[in-house]
């Protein structure tokens, strides 16, 4: 391996390491803007405004590169689409009415194991040893900060927490979908094909609902988070984490649920909560565990 080889690899493992930090800032805000927005509308709605808003964003996009769609990748879009963005949307709206952000997150934290499962069963993909124990480290670490965190503690009795295994399975498909099938395109014509293929179908299902009736001046507010939460956490967020995949690994990218119980915990240090021995035990178990995730 010659020097500019060398250097060109270490700055791809800094520039994955940045977006990814970014990436679970971006997503650990997702849960708290889903529980506010259920107060004025159901999940059918925040899961179909969330796409429609990601989608819309892509526009410009999709009509100045329509002669570039390459049709041979549609089903790979479409699955792409419905995989990881459009069932997980309304899983976790679902979900996220019945039990609380803590458990919502730590079981979210599985999706890098249901990525390497899928991967070694359905797509092939070599199972690396520093892989599974990173995955392991990450996944306990995780539990930990989330247990240090939540007042009411965590309950795995409630059936609605199988939801959120669910989208976890799902999006451990879509990114090894992402990985195999779709790696070499343009990661903002990658995200833009992929979240309108399903924004279309989300809004037909959004405008059969009685979303129209509910906006007044007390939900205008919870809107205009959906399409914050839609356009930036959907939309924006399909880049860099496409971009990721593509110059690291499927596993190393999926690595961001571990991070995201990490900046909820910063984040409530900043609005003076405190921080406690077992939370700087589970986030430096969390960083371990996603350090040998991208171990060479």
């Amino acid at each position: 391996m010659n020097k500019n080889t060398f250097t060109s690899s270490e700055n791809k493992t800094l520039v994955s390491w940045l977006l990814l930090c970014l990436l679970a800032i971006m997503w650990g805000s997702s849960f708290i803007i889903i529980k506010k927005s259920l107060d004025a509308f159901t999940p059918i709605q925040i899961g179909t405004v969330r796409i429609m808003a990601a989608g819309i964003v892509f526009l410009p996009w999709i009509i100045s590169s329509r002669k570039k769609y390459p049709k041979e990748k549609t089903k790979y879009f479409l699955w792409s689409g419905l995989l990881g963005y459009f069932l997980p949307a309304f899983l976790f709206a679902f979900a996220g009415s019945k039990i609380n952000s803590s458990l919502s997150g730590t079981l979210n934290s599985a999706t890098p194991l249901f990525v390497l499962i899928v991967g070694a069963i359905f797509f092939h993909q070599i199972i690396k040893r520093w892989q599974v124990v990173g995955l392991t480290l990450g996944f306990i670490g995780s539990v930990i900060l989330v247990l240090s965190s939540s007042k009411d503690g965590l309950s795995f009795n409630n059936p609605y927490a199988l939801l959120i295994i669910l989208a976890s399975l799902m999006y451990g498909f879509n990114v090894n979908i992402v990985g195999k099938h779709l790696s070499g395109i343009n990661a903002i014509l990658l995200s833009a094909w992929t979240l309108f293929s399903v924004a279309i179908l989300a809004g037909i299902i959004l405008f059969s609902t009685d979303f129209l009736s509910r906006i007044n001046a007390d939900t205008l507010s919870p809107l205009l988070l959906l399409i914050l939460l839609g356009a930036i956490n959907s939309g924006l967020a399909a880049i860099i984490f496409n971009y990721i995949l593509q110059i690291s690994s499927p596993v190393f990218a999926s690595s961001v649920t571990y991070l995201i119980p990490v900046v909820a915990t910063l984040m409530g240090f900043i609005d003076g909560e405190s921080i406690s021995f077992l939370h700087y035990f589970g986030m430096t178990i969390i960083l371990v565990g996603v350090y040998l995730i991208n171990k060479k």
